[in-house]
């Protein structure tokens, strides 16, 4: 599994919404401009945020986008479900497979097991211990 871009750049806005002081918001565009990201893309994936309701947008001069949950009540599993992103690590384990080897293949177990480890350290990892840049 490799994450896309989409979700590799809805963590980091996520981060910076969680970096800004209480209260405070962030555009799009600064944060396109800080990481050098497309700023469309950043406005699309921030706008996805929103549906799911993890952001909150202002408007007028000092608009933009905040987060509505405490970033330690936002966990990295639920920004990348968030933005549809599949946690799966083999196409098996999605229920929708037409792999010919599914009920009888040796290793399946093990997928899910390990499947259901990273999910869960997903769930442990919250948006605020990743806006120190720290390693968790």
């Amino acid at each position: 599994m490799q994450l896309t871009k989409k979700a590799s750049y809805g963590l980091i806005a996520t981060v910076e919404l969680a970096r800004a002081p209480e209260g405070t918001s962030r555009s799009a565009v600064w944060i396109a401009e800080r990481y050098d990201l497309p700023v469309a893309f950043i406005e699309k994936i921030l706008h996805e945020l929103k549906q799911a309701g993890l952001v909150a947008s202002r408007q007028g001069r000092s608009g933009g986008y905040l987060l509505r949950i405490s970033p330690e009540r936002v966990s990295v599993r639920r920004v990348l479900e968030s933005l549809g992103e599949s946690l799966d690590l083999v196409d098996c384990l999605d229920g929708g497979t037409s792999c010919r080897l599914t009920g009888v293949c040796p290793t399946q177990g093990a997928w899910r097991t390990i499947n259901d480890a990273f999910r869960g350290l997903l769930d442990r990892v919250s948006v605020a211990d990743l806006r120190g840049g720290t390693s968790v």
